[in-house]
């Protein structure tokens, strides 16, 4: 976990991939006026299908969800998320894995030696101690250099942003967790290697740009992001 020494006040570890996209088959009604929001049906289709579009993480007070995506739950059999839920373990897994460099390189060769030397000096790591009756660790950046730089960016970005919301609010687990209690289909538009390699594919100057891109993020960027 990183955490900035100037930005973050909190130690919530949240790892963020914004846009995620549900496939839903079902009919509707027409005439009905619903409130603005990112739900979508189309109709041009074989069979027709709801486009919802949703952040993972979210809070308490954001519930009960709007009409028209309880629509798209409640008359849906089937459900397409990012990656197959069933398989998250397995994307945890890869996706940590596709965050670390191979060994012998490391961050230090990887970006600019201004914006190393900054980490050096602002971003503290805080590393958990299993032992029964120990305290987490603090240490300095040096400790985490393995770990690539949009990496680091989500878990800049995360607490950050997100202290007051919860990945278990979000509304894909909202939607995951309905669907297997009602014994409806669920399944992955992409496969865990595909959407791993979305971020882990990255070249060193994206890479870097994203990482650059979340240090530069407003502070009031909480407020920001309850706007959304």
């Amino acid at each position: 976990m990183f955490l900035s020494s100037r930005r973050i006040p909190s130690c919530c570890i949240i790892s963020l991939l914004l846009g995620l996209t549900l496939l839903f088959a079902a009919p509707l009604r027409a005439g009905q006026n619903f409130p603005k929001c990112c739900v979508w049906r189309v109709t041009n289709a074989k069979a027709p299908f709801y486009l919802v579009g949703s952040i993972h993480a979210l809070s308490k007070k954001d519930y009960p969800l709007p009409a028209p995506y309880q629509i798209a739950l409640k008359n849906s059999s089937r459900f397409l998320f990012e990656f197959d839920p069933n398989r998250h373990a397995e994307f945890e897994k890869k996706f940590e894995a596709a965050g670390k460099y191979p060994r012998g390189q490391d961050i230090r060769s990887k970006i600019d030696p201004e914006l190393l030397a900054w980490l050096r000096r602002n971003i503290l790591t805080v590393e958990a101690d299993h032992h029964e009756g120990r305290r987490e660790q603090v240490r300095g950046f040096d400790s985490q250099i393995g770990y690539k730089p949009w990496w680091i960016a989500q878990h800049l970005v995360g607490p950050a942003t997100y202290s007051k919301s919860s990945l278990s609010h979000g509304l894909d687990n909202y939607f995951v967790d309905h669907a297997a209690k009602e014994r409806k289909e669920i399944a992955g538009l992409e496969s865990v290697d595909e959407h791993v390699a979305v971020m882990g594919g990255l070249s060193d100057r994206d890479s870097e740009f994203i990482l650059r891109d979340a240090l530069d993020e407003p502070r009031n960027a909480e407020k920001e992001f309850s706007k959304m």
